[in-house]
């Protein structure tokens, strides 16, 4: 996948298009390339600056694009449907535990690198 495509499919699902997680109505904060193929945009609630979760995207392993999101166990989060991760460190990003996408693709997110399981 490209850094266009990779970027068209993680603004999409911020516009909507696309919503796994109902946070359509936050901010995305750019994109990021953390390694093997995967990118993230750190979502904020409106009017803040605190992260408190990320959109990422991927190539499944049949070659689509896919893609999901991860929910950090901070303030801010609550009333928001879904899992939380942990978040041990912004920078450099590191969050616990894996992050498993229905497509089979799995792997860690630790020291701003995306670690496949």
């Amino acid at each position: 996948m490209s850094d266009d495509e990779h970027e068209n499919y993680l603004y999409g699902v911020m516009r909507g298009r696309e919503d796994p997680t109902g946070l359509a109505q936050d901010v995305a904060v750019g994109v990021i390339d953390i390694g093997h193929d995967v990118k993230i945009m750190f979502t904020t609630r409106q009017g803040s600056d605190d992260r408190i979760g990320l959109i990422e995207s991927h190539r499944a392993p049949d070659g689509r694009e896919c893609g999901g999101s991860v929910t950090f166990d901070v303030p801010g989060t609550e009333g928001l449907p879904g899992p939380r991760w942990t978040l041990h460190s912004l920078d450099p990003l590191h969050i616990e535990p894996s992050v498993l996408c229905g497509c089979g693709h799995h792997g860690w997110i630790r020291g701003g690198r995306w670690c496949p399981a």
